[in-house]
């Protein structure tokens, strides 16, 4: 097993399998980027109903194939039918979005909720048909790479590569217009026909990665790699180029691992290889992280306890926590200030006047300012310093 999968990993798996995992790839690196924009537009739910929008077409498609080819099972007619009725909800929520009658959650809801079912008693209509059944439809709602045919590979390869060039083609239109709006539209940008190529990004990465991954998870593959970039920057263009770099490397694993592992659904799959990524952004990212912010929170209330011992020290009372005050050497052993302690409340007093005096005018500053370990004199130019001094003179 493990030499199976190894080489699938190192593309020796035949043509076929390398095929797949590359064109999973490029769909991978295009889902990234596209999911941070609608994260940025707050509608990661707008990609999870237009997926499961998309059953009702793939039980259409498959009717269609069948009446007119005797084989319902004709990859082409399924995209095909799950791209109009993925669009046509997508539609639908715009408009009920744009009427300002219901919100956008509710919208997204009533879209998913009509379009699932409606999938689902397609399904079982066909399951009764004496044609085999829906067996293969299975494989659209939680994806099976290994079962794909290189042309397949190639149609996701495409729209994936397509994605990508009109996203760096609009990457600064599409950014001013998922950040503000308003601005843009002041600007004389086309704000709606920029919010209709996300959409219309997203449909098309959501139709070719059905196969793949399914309408189950597809989700996953477009807001998880952004979530997980976000822990890591927060400049768009880095965020986008790590969001490509999480997507692609999930979907080659995913698709490279199901390839070696027969009847391992391939999303499932994706959806754990991307999840331990975001696990692994949230618990280390050296800004945002969980571990860098609990010990950024530890950093600040030991600041702070060290400024309300002093604070008391130079006030002449006894400092709240006397053994921090001893370990420090501030206070001996009867609680009275040592001249160390003395020595160090009065430079404390000193910093702390100059800090307020600088927040009066800067207010803004206060979360760097305060939260910061280093006096101020070594945060704030000398010229600054020096006309705080002489505004208390």
């Amino acid at each position: 097993m493990a030499g199976d999968i190894w080489a699938a990993l190192t593309l020796g798996a035949g043509y076929n399998a390398v095929v797949v995992m590359l064109g999973l790839a490029a769909l991978g690196a295009a889902a990234g980027p596209v999911g941070a924009f609608m994260i940025l537009k707050r509608r990661p739910l707008l990609a999870d109903a237009v997926a499961h929008a998309t059953l009702p077409g793939v039980a259409l498609g498959f009717l269609a194939a069948l009446a007119l080819t005797g084989d319902g099972r004709q990859p082409a007619f399924l995209l095909i039918g799950a791209a109009m009725t993925g669009a046509l909800a997508a539609g639908a929520m715009h408009l009920l979005k744009d009427g300002e009658r219901i919100g956008e959650d509710a919208a997204t809801a009533a879209a998913l909720s009509v379009a699932f079912g409606l999938g689902v008693a397609l399904l079982s209509l066909i399951q009764a048909l004496p044609t085999g059944g829906q067996a293969g439809l299975n494989a659209y709602l939680l994806g099976q790479a290994a079962a794909m045919t290189g042309q397949e590979a190639w149609v996701g390869a495409a729209v994936g590569g397509g994605a990508l060039v009109i996203l760096t083609l609009l990457f600064k239109e599409l950014s001013q217009a998922a950040f503000d709006p308003v601005q843009a539209a002041a600007q004389g940008m086309p704000v709606r026909m920029l919010d209709l190529v996300t959409s219309a990004l997203m449909l098309a990465l959501v139709a070719a990665g059905l196969r793949a991954v399914g309408l189950v998870l597809i989700l996953a593959l477009l807001v998880t790699p952004a979530a997980a970039a976000r822990f890591w920057t927060d400049r768009l263009p880095r965020l986008a180029v790590l969001a490509a770099i999480f997507g692609a490397g999930g979907a080659y694993l995913g698709a490279g691992l199901s390839a070696a592992l027969p009847g391992v659904p391939t999303g499932a799959l994706i959806v754990i290889i991307l999840s331990l990524v975001f696990a692994f952004s949230l618990a280390f990212a050296p800004r945002r992280g969980a571990i860098a912010a609990g010990l950024r929170r530890l950093r600040l209330r030991r600041l702070l306890a060290r400024r309300a011992a002093l604070a008391s020290i130079a006030a002449g009372a006894p400092p709240g926590d006397r053994r921090l005050a001893q370990r420090r050497g501030w206070i001996d052993g009867a609680g009275a200030a040592t001249p160390a302690g003395l020595a160090a409340a009065a430079l404390w007093a000193r910093e702390d006047t100059l800090r307020a005096r600088y927040l009066d005018n800067r207010p803004e500053e206060a979360g760097r300012i305060a939260a910061s370990e280093r006096p101020i004199w070594e945060l704030l130019p000398r010229d600054v310093i020096a006309e705080l001094e002489r505004s208390g003179a």
